[in-house]
């Protein structure tokens, strides 16, 4: 029987998580902007600010909506869980929600857990944290408390840099605080898990290789299974249970990021969603069989009783990125050769179009493309990557000359 759901975002990452519920039950959506050929998909739709939470119950309360979901974006997180806590539909509690979206709460709970954590220092004061990393003695990062797509942190080596990044960093967090954590460096990890009735399960553990050209703090590549060792592995599994049960997580996809430095494992943030680019979608069902659409829908109506079984030992998978150079795209050719090759999914070449103009510099996550890749282990997994890359050309007419996507 046909439900109505609301569903909270419509970006490129949530459009499976609609096409699915849409599939089989009214769709409500809620989005600052939503595509013509999303809107058309859906039962209503609903522009405004996504952290507008006393509008949008309003909104849910005279649609009658059954459920509330969102997934691989971050701002919703905390409107679904008011929203379905004051209509008494299943969810997450909204205090568990501000636990996976707030930094300084995030940290503060890890050190109740006695687990490790990154010495920080959580302030709406640039003095503070000039004062907290001249403490520390070297080099700090500064994020915002609340965003998301990687906007709005820094590398600070010096108080100069600090205070010139604070405020650009503060105007990204919600509340205008903001987290400086010890600069760290290591090995990256992310673990995607999901939760039913208290009871989590481990998804997925792969690698994170990060652009090195750019200062954007995001990803080139996340591939799965990890390549590291056993032991390794286990013991960051172990600390991802450790987490989401810490946190209080009753049901949901989580993803986790962990960096491991001098043999200790450090959280560097957890959310109560599957990861953005296609990880939660896709990664996730190639890599397990889990269809995490269904899941979601269901965990949202109250209509998943048990764990889904998944597959153990499936294909190798991930994404590969890239950024395209400010300036207008003249010349493409590979696009058509890429999405017909079968070991390729879901992908964002289709956004890419000659006489577009790119004016998103390299700075954030949100203004990266990807591509889904699968593989029956990583040594082809990477092949295939490296097939791909050279197969895609994008040529850009920039002030400088002409240019090419930014793999690296």
């Amino acid at each position: 029987m046909a439900k109505k759901i609301m569903i909270i975002g419509a970006g490129d990452f949530q459009i499976p998580l609609i096409e699915y519920a849409a599939e089989n039950h009214e769709v409500v959506l809620v989005a600052p902007e939503v595509d013509d050929a999303v809107a058309e998909k859906v039962s209503s739709v609903y522009k405004m600010d996504v952290r507008d939470r006393e509008e949008i119950l309003k909104i849910a309360e005279a649609e009658k909506i059954d459920g509330a979901i969102t997934d691989q974006t971050d701002i919703p997180v905390r409107t679904v869980a008011y929203i379905s806590e004051k209509l008494g539909l299943p969810g997450i509690g909204y205090e568990t929600s501000k636990l996976f979206t707030d930094k300084s709460l995030m940290d503060r709970r890890l050190e109740e857990l006695n687990l490790c954590r990154i010495p920080s220092c959580s302030t709406s004061s640039v003095e503070e944290a000039v004062s907290f990393m001249e403490g520390l003695g070297r080099s700090v990062l500064i994020k915002p408390n609340d965003s998301q797509g990687s906007r709005g942190i820094f590398s600070c080596s010096t108080a100069e840099e600090l205070r010139t990044s604070y405020e650009e960093a503060k105007q990204f967090s919600s509340d205008g605080t903001v987290l400086v954590q010890r600069e760290i460096s290591g090995r990256e990890f992310f673990v995607e898990s999901m939760t039913l009735n208290g009871e989590t399960v481990n998804l997925i553990i792969g690698d994170t290789v990060y652009f090195t050209t750019r200062k954007s703090y995001s990803a080139k590549t996340r591939i799965t299974p990890s390549i590291a060792d056993a032991h390794l592995v286990n013991r960051i599994l172990a600390v991802n249970q450790k987490i989401i049960k810490g946190f209080g997580l009753n049901q949901g996809i989580t993803h986790s990021e962990y960096i491991v430095e001098d043999d200790e494992i450090y959280l560097l943030e957890t959310a109560a969603r599957g990861g953005g680019v296609y990880i939660s979608s896709d990664l996730i069902s190639i890599a397990t069989g889990l269809h995490t659409e269904e899941f979601l829908v269901n965990i949202c109506l109250g209509e998943q009783k048990s764990l889904p079984d998944i597959v153990a030992g499936g294909p190798a998978c991930g994404y590969l990125a890239f950024y395209l150079p400010v300036g207008e795209v003249v010349d493409i050719s590979g696009v058509s050769e890429v999405e017909a090759l079968p070991y390729v999914h879901r992908n964002q070449l289709y956004k890419i179009h000659e006489g577009m103009v790119n004016n998103s510099a390299a700075s954030d996550k949100t203004s990266r493309y990807a591509v889904i890749v699968s593989a029956e282990d990583n040594d082809e997994l990477t092949a295939r990557m490296d097939y791909i890359r050279e197969t895609l050309k994008i040529k850009v007419k920039t002030n400088e000359g002409y240019s090419y996507p930014i793999w690296d």
